[in-house]
């Protein structure tokens, strides 16, 4: 299958962002896949909603850009489409193989499952609710909470409104889970609604704004930085808006 190179490195780079890939890696890893296809020159310029791509072959210039709406962590696939580029820049891909490749990776299922996702969210929750020094009943309920903000979080959405208002339903239900936990059992909501919320709070996106910032990648900091700002804002919104409920109704003082 015949490709030119600039539709391989846009392919790469679509891939590498809808992985969960932070901008720095997909350019680094174009460039590495450009130099493999034999291009002179490999421009790569990557935010968070998309990148631009020019590339340089035989005296002519192309460029292409490509809009990335959906994004999802995903370290496998990331490792392997990391693996694609390596190979690329030894020679060992041509540019139709390269997107061979990709779309096989894009078509095979690397999701844990919903079980396991589950148990891991709830293990999670419950461990960092025990950290934080919560009784065995609260991190019992914040296991609990902490498998419903899974679910949430299994939830495709490609619109970024539609991610805000799931993540501001979690902070609502598991604040809501603490206060009815208080008002029944007279158990500490705080502890159990930070337990139940952690496995949903941008701690990977903060680290990776920091990076771009210090690497001077203003433009991917700011972008990435208010996403993870808005996701925060809508957890504390909601859970903001159920404490908020539980105080008119008499549930919590």
């Amino acid at each position: 299958m015949n490709r030119s190179p600039l539709e391989a490195l846009l392919a790469l780079g679509e891939a590498m962002l809808a992985a969960g890939a932070e901008p720095y890696r997909t350019e680094e890893a174009i460039e590495r896949a450009g130099n493999g296809f034999g291009c002179s020159a490999v421009h790569a310029f990557v935010t968070p909603p998309g990148l631009f791509i020019t590339v340089q072959s035989a005296g002519a210039m192309d460029t292409g850009v490509r809009r990335v709406r959906a994004r999802a962590l995903d370290v496998a696939r990331i490792t392997s489409l990391n693996a694609l580029a390596r190979a690329a820049e030894r020679g060992s891909l041509s540019p139709g193989e390269c997107m061979q490749a990709i779309e096989g990776l894009r078509q095979r299922v690397t999701d844990y499952g919903a079980p396991l996702e589950l148990v891991a969210g709830a293990v999670a929750s419950a461990a960092y609710a025990w950290f934080i020094g919560a009784t065995a009943p609260e991190a019992g309920l914040a296991a609990l909470a902490g498998a419903f903000t899974v679910v949430l979080r299994r939830r495709s959405a490609e619109r970024f409104a539609e991610r805000f208002f799931n993540l501001a339903l979690a902070g609502f239900s598991v604040a809501l889970v603490g206060l009815a936990a208080a008002l029944l059992w007279h158990l500490r909501s705080g502890v159990i609604a930070a337990g139940g919320l952690i496995v949903l709070v941008p701690g990977l996106a903060v680290s990776g704004v920091l990076r771009d910032l210090l690497a001077g990648d203003l433009l991917s900091a700011g972008a990435g930085g208010l996403e993870a700002a808005t996701s925060a804002a809508a957890l504390a919104s909601g859970a903001a808006l159920a404490v908020g409920l539980g105080l008119s109704l008499g549930w919590a003082r």
